[in-house]
């Protein structure tokens, strides 16, 4: 081959090495924001419910995410709490929100019927179907012992009659049945 061809070929070639940094620049990029995202989700089996509605319009800061597992742990962003613990992270989560709401010049409490005030703070409770409901109930307490009484319940929805894959149990007035993906009666 001349010289000429040579150089020729050379010229075709194009450098990818820029191309090839972006595309892992932006492959970790996405991996950290979705981490960062999910870390107050933790992996469990969530209750079927009829009338769920879906979750929108919710700043991340205006509300708590405790996580009940199947044998009744409570987990906080990604860490194990005990329920001696939880009293500490919602004051801290509480005040924090008051400041926040007051800084922006907007009451972060409300008045209660019976005298006394409470935080509008929300707190997200996903339990596992399968968890104790005790612990529920200990997280309700500790939760209106911190003048928190705004709560939500993260449940899975029937989508157009169907339940999801995964097995549910329904009360249908009489009895319970166990169905799997079935249409919903």
């Amino acid at each position: 081959m001349s010289a000429a061809s040579e150089n020729a070929l050379e010229k075709d070639n194009m450098n990818m090495t820029p191309m090839i940094d972006m595309v892992f620049n932006l492959l970790i990029f996405f991996m950290l924001i979705t981490d960062l995202k999910q870390k107050d989700l933790a992996e469990m089996t969530l209750p079927v419910a009829y009338m769920a509605e879906e979750d929108k319009n919710q700043e991340d800061d205006d509300r708590v995410v405790l996580n009940v597992d199947v044998y009744g742990g409570l987990m906080w962003k990604g860490k194990n709490v005990s329920m001696d613990e939880l009293g500490t992270v919602l004051a801290t989560a509480r005040d924090k929100y008051e400041l926040k709401m007051r800084q922006a010049g907007k009451s972060g409490t409300e008045e209660l019927p019976g005298g006394g005030k409470a935080s509008k703070l929300y707190v997200l409770l996903r339990a596992d179907k399968d968890a104790p409901w005790q612990h529920v109930q200990w997280l309700m307490t500790i939760m209106a012992e911190q003048k928190l009484y705004k709560l939500q319940f993260a449940t899975k929805k029937f989508v157009d009659g169907f339940i999801s894959k995964e097995e549910a149990i329904i009360l249908d007035g009489r009895n319970q049945k166990s169905v799997q993906g079935e249409k919903k009666e």
